[in-house]
């Protein structure tokens, strides 16, 4: 990775963190994208030196100044890295009037990805990380872009905010494979679970969950050895789901071309951006 540039989105915490740090270590220059600016710049320091980008992500007016910003002062990207995700316990919506899980988890990273497409550099790739979630998720439901079945009281009580996430993931791995189809080298990839603090601040009930899986779940290092290895360039499937360094089948649902074009489609829409 000596002398390589690697743009990562949720590089202050957990996975991402763990993948920053191991990746600097192998002579990556990292570029960090977080939305609280004095942690990131804590973890710069602590990498001996990082690029810093501000941004909160649910907001595509604040991803977009965030890519202006990359593109004045980054090298070319050798590895953009859409790492950053979150379950949102609550049906909210961005500035943009997005629901906050949908926002973040699927346009935030396609966005950025399309804003930066050219300044990858030849042979550089595209990561995604995604969740195995996505395998209840059986169907994006263009009809509720909004999630809102997903958040009435009963649904909450019920799992209803880690479907939506899931239905999410389901969309990134599409996402991913259409981003393929298009010339652009992508991959994603699904870390296992993992002991971090995702999904911690949705109320006590969700908080105890995580706590009882903590005995059972990898190290963000052992969780970020996938992604490690598909940014230090891997020998790997173009729109590819990878698992554990391997190159996996996702659910039937997420291999649907149908689907995956139609997504493109709105999220072209929803950002609006160029077909």
């Amino acid at each position: 990775m000596d002398g390589k540039y690697v743009l990562i989105t949720g590089g202050t915490n957990g996975i991402g963190l763990a993948a920053a740090r191991e990746l600097s270590q192998q002579g990556a220059r990292i570029g960090l994208v977080a939305r609280n600016r004095a942690k990131a710049e804590k973890v710069a320091a602590d990498l001996g030196g990082a690029d810093v980008f501000e941004a909160d992500l649910t907001s595509q007016a604040s991803i977009r100044t965030m890519v202006a910003d990359v593109v004045v002062r980054a090298p070319v990207i050798d590895v953009l890295v859409n790492n950053a995700g979150a379950i949102y316990g609550s049906h909210q919506l961005s500035s943009e009037g997005i629901e906050l899980t949908w926002a973040l988890n699927v346009l935030a990273p396609y966005l950025i990805t399309n804003l930066l497409t050219d300044r990858l550099a030849a042979g550089g790739r595209v990561i995604m990380t995604v969740s195995d979630e996505h395998a209840k998720a059986k169907r994006i439901d263009f009809d509720d872009l909004a999630g809102e079945r997903f958040y009435s009281t009963t649904a909450r009580m019920t799992g209803g905010p880690l479907r939506r996430y899931g239905e999410t993931k389901l969309a990134t791995i599409l996402l991913t494979a259409e981003l393929a189809r298009r010339g652009v080298p992508a991959y994603s990839f699904e870390p296992g679970l993992v002991s971090t603090g995702f999904n911690t601040n949705n109320g006590r009930l969700m908080k105890a969950m995580m706590a009882m899986t903590k005995p059972f779940a990898k190290t963000p290092e052992q969780g970020a050895e996938t992604l490690v290895w598909l940014a230090a360039g891997a020998e790997a499937e173009a729109g590819g789901y990878y698992s554990d360094k391997k190159l996996t089948q996702p659910s039937a649902a997420a291999q649907d071309r149908a689907t995956a074009e139609r997504l493109w489609q709105t999220c072209v829409e929803q950002t609006a951006l160029p077909k």
